[in-house]
């Protein structure tokens, strides 16, 4: 129920930043936005939800409390380990910069959509 719950609120939060198809960018800002998922990425990996939230804007913030974070974590361990992000794409919607990435892991592959805002804060997370 409570992963339910994250996950609603998770996709509300996405869908109301990033509504409709955006725009390709440039190669350049594809690699900065990709790496900067990646990062992302990286900590929820590491369970390091703390350092995730700090990369946070303020909706986010209000939205996604570190506890509420917390609720990835059987998500991200029933995947198994990670092993690498073999799919990007970045496309720009009203200022917004949306990346999707596929991140293999050993037992399931994870979709991730990680929306930046215009100061390069996360103000969308969604993971599939």
């Amino acid at each position: 129920m409570r992963k339910n719950i994250l996950v609603f609120t998770i996709s509300l939060l996405l869908i109301v930043l990033a509504a409709c198809g955006g725009n390709k960018v440039d190669e350049a800002t594809a690699e900065k936005y990709t790496a900067k998922a990646e990062d992302v990425i990286l900590l929820l990996n590491e369970g390091d939800y703390e350092a995730a939230f700090e990369l946070f804007n303020e909706e986010m913030k209000q939205g996604l409390p570190v506890s509420a974070m917390k609720q990835l974590t059987p998500i991200i361990e029933e995947s198994g380990s990670y092993q690498e992000i073999d799919k990007a794409s970045v496309e720009e919607k009203d200022g917004l910069y949306v990346s999707v990435l596929r991140a293999k892991y050993s037992e399931k592959n994870r979709v991730y959509t990680i929306t930046f805002d215009s100061n390069d804060e996360v103000a969308g997370l969604f993971l599939k």
